[in-house]
């Protein structure tokens, strides 16, 4: 029939449409590990293989994150899940913290929870690489694109409303008696539909789900496939 034609035509359209969004995601891949590349070629050859001070500041950053993963995992484990909690863990240190200098301990819960949106850009770039559905944005210091800069700040609003609360759950005892812990320790918690959620832990089980998932993903497939050929027709 003539007015099954149209909208044939729709789903061809739309079909081709998310197949040359794939392929152009593919190909901004391609081009992020070239990029990535060409630097390595720079700093081996004009730069006689760079400042070795930065690479070691990567390596002190690197065992840091992995220490601050670690401490996350295990203030989940015996402070978040557990019911009653087996110890208050990472809220004794902020308090122990801030009796020595009262702005250690909020450095420190700042930085475990800007630690939690690094991984949600990092965690971003990753699954952009693997997955082509969505762009990637890399963020590289003076060579970050505009787009990738108002992606990476919408993504980091979007992410922080989420880890404010999670860090609430999670650092209750330090966080007690505060604004913070008022509107969202009470109020949100105690919310009609979504306090159901929040007694069950539902949202701390789906993030500990994919935690487990990625982690696993990783361990099987730790580096990215290069896109290296792409179709005519694409």
């Amino acid at each position: 029939p003539e007015s099954e034609k149209p909208s044939q035509g729709g789903a061809r359209h739309s079909n081709r449409t998310s197949k040359n969004r794939r392929t152009y995601n593919k190909f901004k891949q391609a081009v992020y590990f070239l990029d990535k590349d060409w630097e390595k070629v720079k700093l081996a050859y004009k730069q006689r293989g760079g400042n070795p001070l930065v690479f070691l500041l990567q390596l002190v950053l690197g065992i840091l994150s992995l220490g601050i993963s670690f401490l996350w995992i295990l203030h989940v484990i015996l402070y978040v899940f557990v019911s009653p909690p087996a110890t208050p863990f990472l809220n004794n240190y902020f308090v122990a913290l801030d009796r020595v200098f009262p702005l250690f301990g909020t450095i420190t819960y700042g930085i475990f929870a800007i630690y939690l949106l690094c991984c949600c850009i990092k965690g971003n770039i990753k699954f952009g690489l693997r997955v082509f559905i969505f762009q990637i944005h890399p963020m590289r210091l003076g060579n970050t694109m505009m787009n990738s800069l108002l992606f990476n700040t919408e993504l980091i609003l979007l992410c922080s409303v989420a880890t404010v609360h999670f860090c609430q759950d999670s650092f209750d005892l330090y966080t007690r008696l505060t604004d913070i812990d008022n509107l969202l320790g009470v109020q949100v918690q105690n919310l009609k539909f979504l306090q159901h959620f929040f007694r069950n832990k539902v949202f701390l089980w789906i993030m500990t789900i994919l935690a487990m998932l990625s982690f696993i993903w990783f361990l099987v497939f730790p580096k990215e496939k290069k896109q290296e050929k792409f179709d005519d027709d694409d």
